[in-house]
């Protein structure tokens, strides 16, 4: 026999003693039984809170009233009161326009009016004596009233030149100053009664129905989004004030107005903020997180007495964006709240911790805080 010949031999016999030992360690094991390792998880009966179904929109603060301060003559700012942020009071002169030109006019017209004033009542005199035609009372009484006309219009031009807030509220904008010139095309400042806040908001078609069947009991808040390292969020609640009685044909929206309450005095007009509108509420609804349901919206609820769960699958009453409702019928029942995606309908699990609604740690009646295994 060659060598060739004897090593396939010692091959084949290790194989077979390799193979047998494990047949025997094998059959050696078989009798001896093993505990199944059942999913842990962790079970949680709702929680009852208030839920509000809502929109949240973009859009920008404005006042109520904003007020460009236009002068209607043109000419030199001799003096200029107005400064941005400056709270100001109806009446109160905002700046003054050389009115030098405006004096020359108001005399020549008081001149003209005073000259055809004393025409007129010579010929009126004479006309009531017979002395004078009616053509000629006429044609005075004309000329006179004509010059009085431009009389007054010089005065009304001269007190123009004196520009007054027609608001109460804070100067905004200040575009002027001494000496520059003043336009009846430009404003010349800017006021807003910042007491009186609002934002308007472009709805889509779909709430139409709903915001107008339900105006008095729509709730809002207003946030400004802080920005990081130098202000936080600020929230303020709002009232609806006007719901638009149309929809636009182009951007299928209607307008709704809010009107700012409570404490936004850190809000100004031109801010970005966002605003949600609670169009729907219910109080002391059983509930949880979204978390506590699967992908397909389905739950597992705990079974008790058979340490088993159960699959079940509703449509909330009513959700917003943390929370859904659940059916009055499971107010009481326990709740897969983690590890839910891990069993199966019907399955016998581990109960690592239950969650009482106040969020302490407890285990229920008939079992304790710590894993059941299945012998127990």
């Amino acid at each position: 026999m060659n060598k060739k010949h004897v090593k396939r031999y010692i091959i084949t016999f290790a194989i077979f003693a390799v193979s047998c030992a494990v047949v025997i360690v094998l059959m050696n094991l078989g009798g001896k039984e093993y505990e199944t390792v059942l999913p842990v998880v962790k079970i949680e009966k709702p929680v009852r809170r208030t839920i509000s179904e809502s929109i949240t929109l973009s859009g920008y603060v404005e006042a109520e009233s904003m007020i460009p301060v236009v002068p209607f003559v043109n000419g030199t700012v001799t003096e200029y009161y107005a400064k941005e942020g400056k709270a100001v009071k109806k009446g109160e002169t905002l700046l003054t326009i050389d009115d030098s030109l405006y004096q020359q006019q108001k005399l020549q017209a008081e001149a003209a009016y005073y000259g055809y004033q004393t025409s007129f009542e010579r010929v009126e005199r004479l006309y009531k004596s017979g002395a004078a035609t009616q053509q000629e009372y006429d044609t005075l009484k004309a000329q006179r009233d004509a010059a009085k006309a431009q009389y007054d219009l010089a005065k009304l031009q001269l007190s123009y030149t004196k520009v007054t807030a027609s608001i109460d509220g804070t100067v905004l904008q200040a575009p002027l100053s001494k000496g520059s010139i003043a336009v009846t095309t430009q404003p010349a400042a800017i006021i807003a009664d910042l007491s009186k806040l609002v934002v308007r908001l472009s709805v889509p078609e779909k709430y139409f129905t709903l915001f107008v069947q339900n105006k008095d009991a729509l709730t809002a808040s207003v946030t400004r989004p802080g920005n990081e390292g130098l202000s936080e969020d600020m929230t303020t609640t709002a009232r609806v004030d006007v719901i638009a009685p149309y929809v636009d044909a182009l951007s299928k929206a209607f307008t709704v107005v809010l009107y700012l309450e409570g404490d936004f005095s850190l809000f100004r007009p031109g801010m970005y903020i966002k605003a949600t509108i609670n169009y729907r509420t219910k109080e002391n609804v059983p509930s949880f997180p979204f978390e506590v349901r699967k992908i397909d919206g389905s739950c597992y609820i705990y079974d008790e007495v058979s340490s088993s769960v159960k699959w079940v699958n509703f449509t909330p009453d009513i959700k917003d964006t943390q929370f859904f409702s659940v059916p009055d019928e499971y107010a009481n029942t326990y709740f897969v709240v983690d590890g839910q995606g891990s069993v199966f309908d019907g399955q016998v699990v581990n109960v690592l911790e239950i969650v009482t609604p106040s969020r302490t740690t407890s285990g229920p009646v008939g079992t304790s805080s710590k894993p059941n295994g299945a012998g127990e």
